[in-house]
């Protein structure tokens, strides 16, 4: 049995942009006797009457993200509790993680909804503040959990434990606690090691130590990493897949895991991490710099 309700999330960032592709998708969607979804934040965009994260989430079968990688991260909340697959559609430039580009946009389309597809499985991460005993704040990231200071603030002293144990000590700008699909994201900017997705990791990725002996450190997907705060510095925040800030106070911990379920992406064929790899990190800007 088919697709038969789909949550087409955009980029409203695109702007006009954007208007006439979604408006294309959703008339070939219904052509082919598919309901669409979408956001009301995104209603006018269509033409549509909008739907909450709640509802999308309660009836779509799959989410069609409509924009690049950062649209689909944004597809997070709403699939991962629900286990749907989600359908990256890049309107920019190649992405880690979107599927379909312009030229093949309507023949994949057409291949998904004759289901023929794959999943591929991405590990996500659960994150818990937790303030005086009692947990706050709950987040799921699918690239990272960082722990940050804002532009005018000083370095805070981190404590970071796995399964119990402290693995690192030192006053610093934060740490990125990544999955393998964030480690070619800001983890990688960082300094932090490019590790593929389907290996069961987490990659912790210190941001400017102040100690040469502080390095990035990749542990089992498995493990159990706690953050803790001992100094209180104003701006200190934890951003989740670039999306969120929440403020972070002395004595916070942050706790983070692997979430119960992975996140699915849908695949309409062979595509290769390492061939993305190498056009968008390891060749970007050398041809220009030969000439």
């Amino acid at each position: 049995m088919g697709i038969k309700v789909v949550g087409l999330i955009l980029n409203p960032a695109l702007g006009e942009k954007i208007a006439p592709v979604a408006r294309e998708i959703v008339r070939f969607l219904a052509g082919h006797g598919v309901k669409v979804l979408v956001l009301r934040e995104h209603a006018r965009l269509v033409g549509m009457e909008g739907v909450d994260r709640e509802r999308m989430r309660e009836a779509a079968e799959a989410l069609f993200s409509l924009g690049g990688d950062g649209t689909l991260l944004s597809c997070v909340p709403v699939a991962a509790p629900a286990g749907i697959p989600v359908l990256g559609i890049n309107l920019g430039r190649l992405g880690f993680l979107t599927e379909l580009g312009p030229e093949e946009l309507f023949s994949g389309l057409e291949q998904v909804l004759a289901g023929r597809y794959c999943t591929e499985e991405r590990l996500l991460l659960w994150g818990g503040i937790r303030r005086a005993g009692a947990t706050v704040r709950e987040v799921v990231a699918l690239n990272d959990c960082v722990v940050g200071r804002g532009a005018l603030s000083r370095p805070c002293r981190l404590e970071v434990r796995v399964d119990g144990h402290c693995a690192m000590k030192y006053n610093g700008d934060g740490i990125i606690i990544a999955t393998p699909t964030g480690s070619t994201a800001y983890s990688f900017s960082a300094g932090g090691p490019v590790v593929a997705p389907g290996v069961d990791a987490i990659i912790l990725t210190p941001i400017c130590a102040h100690s040469y002996m502080v390095r990035p450190m990749v542990v089992g997907g498995g493990a159990v990493v706690e953050v803790f705060l001992e100094t209180s510095v104003a701006g200190f925040g934890l951003s989740v897949d670039g999306h969120e800030n929440l403020p972070l106070l002395a004595g916070d911990w942050l706790t983070v895991r692997r979430y119960p379920r992975p996140l699915r992406l849908i695949r309409t064929g062979e595509r290769s991490f390492y061939s993305v790899l190498r056009r968008k990190l390891l060749l970007h800007g050398i041809e220009e710099c030969r000439q």
